[in-house]
């Protein structure tokens, strides 16, 4: 009890220190107030704010050594560093809000001037930043924008630091499979480097995994051999380090004297190297055993060590954990006092779980988004894919319209060019057997010949009147229509009728021939008013419209 006691008081004292060192730091000129200054200033003024910052900065030991910028060096090259190094001292007083926007600014400047190793360093400690506010989708984005600056450089040694960082951040934020992937790959790197801390270190992250996972005895296996190899190069911090992680599963393993006994190994060496984390990470576990020992007091004291610790840090989901640990620890001895620590808890983590809750709303409503218009490029890709799909069927279509229309029109013509010569045959047969009729049908008594060219006459005029009829033309010839009727059979073999068909026919071929009647005019002068009945009678006749027999006439006369 005495140890935990002075142990308790050394933190305490120096978490006092740290606070008094930083209230002097305000009295003075601050990093903060020097980088209004330098933001506004330009030229050699700007020179000597940085190096006035980077004074401050050595001298809080954030720097390794003084950084001294001579009057010429490139403006965007000084923001660079500046902003940069700025940002690392947020990270120091975990103010990570802050951090995170001078890392964002040094990476914009860092791609500007193409600079790589600036580039993966930037992106790096703002993915770390970005995990400790909470916000691992965003941190993963940046590490991956490390993990490509390592991998141009072909650097190794980078490549593995982030490939481990990329398996932290997805381990906090519960996807355990992704990290374990990114773990292994950085463990396969640094045992091909042959560096045993940077494997050492791995194992541990494999070991916190692990632990994630539930997987208690490899999580124990891990870290016992990252202890292994931290041991062989005498790393008595990092040892302490593995101790703690030793006891994790121990303590899930219900192996509490294992645990308890590495822990207080562990417990002075974490406060004298002032590895806060994981001196909190200790006390909780501490606590956690003293509880189950039913060792209340012991408990509280550990508890409240973690809570100041994390009072400090900033840390809220390990300082909810101590706030519930004081609550149990409490609730026997001091009801009041426990039930104060339990309203602390449950409105931690009410906070906690309200961020998370719009952290993630806010994260789902982007990928929603994202998906969104994701599918809708992908509505419009296909409805423009469709609709050429669509108009190139309609351009062959219409293509192959066009040439069945073709083929038909051809056809058509060479159809009507063979019938029109067909009927110019049979008009032409027809012709000769009524001239031959008219020659062997003449005598000195009765002139066929005249006969026939008087009874043309007087058909001609008969269409023209509209008046064609047998009757009317055996009354012209003063003759009756049985007397008519047996002239024209004994002159050109054919009755009356068929000779005035005939008649009409080889006029309105030889009218329809002339381009310049229309088929109505044509139609009235062989005597019919209607046109319908004149096409009717005349593809009858011939085989043929009107229409069909001017184009086979035009062809032919073309030709």
């Amino acid at each position: 009890n005495n140890t935990n006691a002075m142990l308790f008081r050394s933190i305490i004292s120096s978490l006092l220190l740290l606070a008094a060192a930083s209230a002097f730091a305000r009295d003075g000129k601050t990093v903060d107030s020097l980088l209004d200054e330098f933001e506004q200033a330009r030229g050699r003024a700007r020179t000597e704010k940085a190096n006035a910052i980077f004074s401050i900065l050595a001298e809080e030991e954030i720097t390794d050594s003084l950084m001294v910028f001579s009057p010429g060096v490139n403006a965007d090259s000084l923001a660079l560093q500046v902003y940069y190094w700025v940002g690392e001292q947020k990270m120091t007083e975990n103010e990570f809000q802050q951090a995170s926007a001078f890392f964002t600014k040094a990476a914009s400047l860092a791609n500007q001037g193409k600079n790589l190793t600036m580039i993966s360093d930037s992106y790096a400690e703002l993915a770390y930043s970005l995990t400790r506010e909470g916000k691992f989708s965003q941190a993963v984005t940046a590490c991956e924008r490390a993990i490509e600056a390592d991998t141009r450089l072909g650097d190794k040694d980078r490549l593995v630091i982030s490939l481990n960082t990329m398996g932290i951040i997805y381990n906090m934020s519960r996807q355990s499979e992704e990290a374990e992937k990114y773990i292994l790959r950085s463990l396969q790197m640094a045992k091909e480097l042959n560096d045993t801390t940077k494997i050492a270190l791995r194992y541990g992250t494999m070991s916190d995994i692990y632990m994630a996972q539930g997987r208690f005895d490899d999580a124990l296996a891990s870290a016992q051999e990252a202890f292994r190899l931290d041991s062989l190069s005498g790393n008595v911090p990092k040892m302490a380090i593995r101790r703690v992680q030793i006891a994790a599963p121990l303590f899930n393993k219900e192996e509490y004297d294992k645990a308890e006994s590495l822990l207080l190994l562990a417990e002075p060496v974490l406060a004298r190297t002032g590895n806060l984390a994981s001196l909190g990470i200790c006390e909780n576990q501490l606590g956690d055993i003293a509880c189950k020992r039913e060792r209340w007091d012991e408990a509280a004291k550990h508890f409240n060590i973690a809570v100041n610790i994390y009072e400090h840090t900033g840390e809220r989901l390990p300082k909810s954990r101590a706030y519930y640990g004081m609550y149990q620890a409490l609730r026997h001895s001091d009801p009041a006092a426990a039930a104060l620590q339990l309203e602390k808890y449950a409105y931690l983590n009410d906070s906690i779980y309200n961020e998370n809750v719009s952290r993630m709303t806010a994260e789902f409503d982007a990928r929603y988004r994202t998906a969104e218009l994701e599918s809708q490029g992908e509505f419009f890709r296909q409805r423009v894919w469709t609709w050429s799909i669509l108009g190139l069927l309609l351009v062959i279509m219409l293509v192959f319209a066009f040439v069945i229309y073709q083929y038909k029109t051809k056809a058509r013509i060479a159809e009507q060019k063979r019938q029109y010569e067909l009927l110019s045959e049979r008009f032409s047969s027809l012709s000769a057997e009524v001239l031959k009729n008219r020659v062997d049908g003449q005598t000195p008594a009765d002139n066929s010949r005249d006969w026939l060219d008087k009874v043309d006459a007087i058909l001609l005029e008969q269409m023209q009147k509209g008046n064609f009829s047998a009757d009317l033309l055996a009354e012209r010839l003063y003759m009756s229509s049985r007397s008519l009727s047996r002239k024209f059979n004994s002159t050109v073999g054919l009755s009356a009728r068929d000779y005035m068909l005939n008649f009409r026919v080889d006029h309105a071929c030889k009218l329809l021939g002339d381009s310049s009647k229309t088929i109505s005019e044509v139609a009235h002068e062989c005597g019919i008013e209607d046109v319908a009945y004149f096409s009717r009678f005349f593809k009858k006749m011939t085989g043929m419209t009107p229409t069909e027999y001017q184009k086979a006439h035009k062809v032919e006369k073309e030709q």
